[in-house]
Order: structure tokens, then sequence, then C-alpha cells
């Protein structure tokens, strides 16, 4: 990463003056104290070198900016950038671009620097260009309800005397046959009487109270059935009132707090 552009530029230090001492520091009298040792940026931009190789932009970073401090070289300012920009933080990387730009644009001794900085900042300004991923929405969860609880039967009752089916019919059955069968037939045996008092021929009057008298067996025979079914309707009736009448209701609390209505039957 700090090749072309940078393996030039990191190691641009002034040579040490003409007669100076290497193993002593300038200002430094004898028999003082000796003072910490410097940072050497050299060494800085070496290391920085080396962390851009193994891809640790971070620590590539700070050594740059430390040894841009020290020394104000232009070329550690644009080492930061291409680490922010590897980092991803296109927003800092600008800033430091622009910072560089500003200083060494007009100067051609970094015409290659400049290069490299405006090529940064079009991969900058792509990334920031492409949209971000819209996050996932987070899964749906069906929500657990607890089922209703059934609701309770209620016994209603006993069914009215008046209700009863088996007496409905008896008593239904009982008046079509004695009232329409028996009824019918009796009147149409009225009929031939008369019929066989008005006529004149021994023959006819003989074969219409022959008539007569069959339709009056008929009609007989179905009132005594039709009597027998109302009479059966009748105490059908009489006995599911008297087991209403032996019912009891009862009510007691229910689980949900409410009450229950039953019966107790007793025989």
């Amino acid at each position: 990463m700090y090749g072309a552009v940078l393996s030039l530029a990191l190691v641009g230090i002034a040579p040490l003056p003409e007669g100076a001492d290497e193993t002593s520091e300038p200002g430094v009298a004898e028999g003082e104290p000796e003072a910490s040792e410097p940072e050497d940026p050299d060494a800085l931009a070496a290391e920085a070198q080396a962390a851009f190789a193994e891809g640790r932009f971070e620590e590539a970073r700070a050594l740059a900016k430390r040894a841009h401090e020290l020394t104000g070289d232009p070329r550690h300012l644009y080492a930061q950038a291409v680490a922010e920009r590897q980092l991803e933080r296109c927003r800092d990387a600008l800033i430091l671009y622009a910072r560089l730009l500003a200083d060494v644009q007009d100067d051609p001794a970094y015409s290659a620097l400049v290069d490299g900085t405006r090529q940064g900042i079009k991969l900058c300004e792509a990334s920031l260009e492409e949209p971000e991923p819209e996050p996932e929405p987070p899964p749906i969860v069906a929500e657990t309800s607890e089922p209703e609880p059934e609701p309770e039967s209620v016994d209603p009752g006993p069914r009215p005397w008046f209700r009863d089916p088996l007496g409905g019919v008896m008593l239904g059955l009982g008046l079509a046959i004695a009232g329409g069968g028996g009824g019918t037939m009796w009147a149409l045996s009225n009929r031939r009487l008369d019929e066989a008092e008005a006529a004149i021929d021994e023959t006819v009057f003989a074969d219409t109270r022959a008539q007569a008298r069959g339709l009056r067996t008929g009609a007989i025979a179905s009132m005594t059935l039709g009597g027998a079914l109302l009479v059966g309707a009748v105490v059908r009736y009489g006995l599911v009132a008297r087991t209403n009448r032996r019912q009891m209701a009862w009510i007691a609390p229910s689980a949900g707090g409410g009450a229950v209505l039953g019966w107790t039957r007793s025989f």
C-alpha cells in the first residue's frame, strides 16, 4: 500500500548538519541528564509500511499520523487517507485528501501524490454513492393466542307437555281419522239412506241401503280408531306434564365466574 508513491516518500527526513555528533542530541549539555530518545520518523514510516502489507490499517493510520506530526511531510498525510479508505471510513479519508490537495496540488514535485489523491477521492465518492443495503425485516412471529373456552352446555330443562312430539302425532292422527275419515263416511252413509228411501225400484233400494250400512260401519270404525288415538294423546300429555312437575331446577357457579342452570329429575 505504501508502494509506488509512498515507498519513495516516507523517508524524507533531512540529513544531520556536518560536524554534528550522531551519538549525542543537540541542545543537551554535558553533565545534564539525558532526555528520552525522540521518535524516528523513518522507523515510524517503516512500521507503517509493514502494517499496510499485513492489512493492519488501523495501526498503519496511527503510525503515519505520528510521522506527519513529526515531519509535516504530505506523504504521511496521504498514507493516513489511504488507511482511512481501507477501513471504509471514506468521509474521514476525504477530509485528509482535501487537506493534502490544498498543500501540494500546485507543487510539481508531488504530481504523483496528487494523482493518487484524486484517484482516492473518486473511489471514496463512488463508495459513498452506493446505497446501503436495506436491513432485513424482522421475522414475523405468529401470535399465539389461547383458545377460547368452549361454552358450557346448559340443560334447557324439560320440554312443555304440549310440545311433546309423540303426543302431537297421536293427536293429529286421531283428529284426522275420527273427524276426517269417520265424519266423511258418516255423512255419505246418511246420503245413501236418503237415496234408498226415495228409490222406486226394490233392487235399487236394497243396493243403496247396503252401501249406506257399509259406509256407516266404516265411519264407526274410523271414529273408534280416531277416538283411541285422541285418548292416547291425552294420556301421553298427562304423563309428560306429571314428569315435568317432578323435575327440580338447580343453579351452581361455573369456573368462569358465571352460573350453570340445571335440572334434576326424580322418578
